[in-house]
């Protein structure tokens, strides 16, 4: 079987290329990388170098991207832009031009119409869409869903979720880190049914008044503080906070889910990834030690010091990647794919229209746009 054809898009500048999901391409079995577009002149040289690509070769390495699209004719388009205000754009054109694949930076896209426009499109042509939510692929995850689905912590009470609670804190923060907070959240608890949230600005409930462009191209967002709340449809309720500079050493950037019987505290993007206790969380009497969780299984891996966190990182990335390629030849959906990504927008969108409201929001999740248009 010929290798797949991979092209790469970023945007020096306005995005960059995000977490290096452009040079992943470069260890995926099955696909070849050949070409890459990025507006900057500059940032197009030094992307050709970082990928050792032949930038004379025609399509190799332009800065029209819609160009590269034509020229190139790649089965897999890597969209590894922070930014997302031209996600939506870039996809869509991509599933038109036949593309079989698509790899996109998280967060998804702006808005809930713009997710139903990827989706249709991509529906329309077959075209199979990843997004880089790439915790959902650390092995350590999947032991976790493992222990779960297994009861080994009980029945599944509360999903508890925050932010890095830094600069970003607030609404920032539950765009770009809650993405990935609310993803295994749905993952694991079950669809969103409801939402309840409270957004604040300075103490005071948020207004649309209050709104501001937010960076990485999101769009209107407000609040310095998020509490937000999700029934689950498995069952157990969902909670995401954030408060702007918590003034914490350890970011609290985490997902910690609470049985009857123990708990699981899920770290994202660092190692150990995660964590088991086996009593509940209330049994403070009992001095019932945190046991790290590793790709095989309970107290299983590298000592911390050992351990490279970024490396590690990057293997989740390719398997997510690699998951990518067989949802192509398997014709099925990939494990964090765009249904997934349009539940983490409605997540999201529905925490802004419920604090504006005062109101709880229900599924199906009825409002497409901008909640502060």
């Amino acid at each position: 079987m010929e290798p797949m054809r991979v092209a790469v898009i970023g945007r020096t500048g306005r995005g960059d290329w995000g977490h290096a999901i452009d040079e992943l391409w470069t260890a995926v079995d099955g696909t070849t990388l050949v070409a890459v577009a990025d507006e900057s002149a500059e940032g197009l040289a030094k992307a050709v170098e970082r990928l050792g690509l032949d930038g004379g070769a025609p399509g190799t390495a332009v800065q029209d991207w819609r160009a590269m699209l034509a020229e190139a004719k790649p089965d897999i388009v890597s969209l590894c832009m922070r930014h997302i205000d031209c996600h939506a754009e870039m996809a869509i054109a991509a599933a038109e031009s036949g593309v079989k694949g698509i790899f996109m930076e998280k967060p998804f896209v702006r808005t809930a119409a713009e997710a139903d426009a990827v989706i249709a499109a991509c529906r329309s042509s077959g075209t199979k869409l990843a997004l880089a939510m790439v915790n959902r692929h650390s092995p350590t995850y999947g032991i976790v869903r493992d222990l779960v689905e297994d009861g080994r912590i009980g029945r599944l009470l509360e999903l508890r979720g925050r932010g890095k609670e830094d600069a970003r804190g607030g609404a920032e923060d539950l765009w770009v880190l809650g993405c990935h907070v609310l993803d295994m959240m749905a993952d694991l608890g079950g669809a969103p049914r409801w939402c309840q949230a409270t957004i604040t600005r300075d103490g005071r409930p948020i207004t649309k008044a209050d709104a501001k462009e937010a960076p990485e191209g999101i769009g209107l967002i407000a609040g310095d503080a998020v509490e937000a709340m999700y029934g689950l449809a498995d069952g157990p309720v969902g909670f995401f906070a954030s408060v702007r500079e918590a003034g914490l050493k350890q970011p609290n950037f985490s997902l910690t889910l609470v049985g009857t019987k123990g708990a699981i505290h899920i770290r994202p993007d660092n190692l150990p990834h995660a964590y088991l206790r086996e009593a509940p969380l209330w049994r403070v009497d009992k001095d019932v030690p945190w046991q790290p969780i590793g790709p095989e299984g309970i107290g299983a891996g590298l000592p911390v010091e050992e351990a490279d966190r970024a490396a590690e990182r990057a293997s989740w990335a390719r398997r997510a990647a690699a998951d990518l390629v067989a949802a192509i030849n398997e014709d099925r959906e990939p494990a964090a794919g765009m249904f997934a990504g349009q539940t983490t927008i409605e997540m999201t969108a529905a925490a802004f229209a419920s604090a504006l409201t005062g109101e709880r929001c229900v599924w199906p999740f009825a409002p497409r746009g901008n909640p502060f248009a």
